[in-house]
C-alpha cells in the first residue's frame, strides 16, 4: 500500500462510521478528524469553538454560490471556507489521514490519493445502536436518526456540487449490519490495497 492515502468516511446515522474511522486510524497509524476538527478551525482563526459547533453538519445558504457570485460571506459559510481550506492542508502536509464527514470529499475532489467511503446499515440495526449510545427509547431513537440523516444531507447538499447518497459519489460504500465495525475497517483496508498497491519490490540484481 502507498504511503500517501486520505480517507472520507461519510455515515448514516448509528452505522458506527466514525467509530470505524477510529479503528481504521489505528491501523493506518495517523489520526482520525471528526469532532476535533471545530476546536483546530477555532483555535487557528481566533474563533469561539462553541458558537462553530453549533452550525457543525448543519445547513446554511451555499458558499458555493456565495462565493460564485462575490458575495459575502457569513459566520457560517465563513467556517466551511476554513474548513475546506483544513482539509486541504491534511492532503498535502500529510501522508495519511482518516476524516470523517463535513464535505471533506467535495473539498479534495481533485486529490488523487482521496478515498470516500459511505458507511450505512439496515434501520433497525441503527436503531439499536443509537438506542444504546444515547439511552433513548425506540421512538427516540428513530426521530433522532431521521433529524440527524436529513441535517447531514441538507448540509452536503447546501455545501457540494453533488448529492449526498448519490453513491455514484463514493468509491466504496459499506452496510455494516452482518459484518460490524471490524468487518467494515477490513474492507477499506482491502480496497485500499487493491487501489494502491505501491511499488512492487525490484528482483535482487543476479
Amino acid at each position: 500500500m502507498t504511503e500517501k492515502i486520505i480517507v472520507h468516511i461519510s455515515r448514516d446515522h448509528g452505522s458506527k462510521g466514525s467509530v470505524i474511522a477510529e479503528k481504521l486510524a489505528e491501523v493506518l497509524n495517523c489520526k482520525v478528524y471528526d469532532d476535533s476538527i471545530i476546536d483546530d478551525i477555532a483555535r487557528e482563526h481566533d474563533l469561539d469553538p462553541e458558537v462553530l459547533k453549533s452550525y457543525d453538519e448543519k445547513p446554511r445558504r451555499s458558499i458555493l454560490y456565495r462565493l460564485s457570485q462575490g458575495g459575502g460571506s457569513d459566520l457560517p459559510e465563513k467556517m466551511m471556507e476554513y474548513m475546506f481550506e483544513y482539509f486541504q492542508k491534511i492532503a498535502a502536509t500529510e501522508d495519511r489521514a482518516v476524516i470523517v464527514g463535513r464535505c471533506a470529499g467535495e473539498a479534495l475532489e481533485n486529490v488523487d490519493y482521496n478515498v470516500n467511503v459511505f458507511v450505512t446499515a439496515k434501520t433497525a440495526f441503527r436503531i439499536q445502536n443509537v438506542m444504546d449510545a444515547f439511552d433513548l427509547s425506540f421512538d427516540e431513537a428513530r426521530l433522532r436518526i431521521d433529524e440527524v440523516d436529513k441535517a447531514r444531507q441538507r448540509f452536503h447538499e447546501t455545501y457540494s456540487t453533488s448529492r449526498w447518497q448519490t453513491f455514484e459519489n463514493y468509491d466504496l460504500i459499506i452496510n455494516t449490519t452482518d459484518i460490524g465495525i471490524d468487518g467494515a475497517v477490513r474492507m477499506i483496508l482491502e480496497y485500499l490495497e487493491l487501489r494502491f498497491p505501491g511499488e512492487p519490490e525490484e528482483e535482487p540484481y543476479d
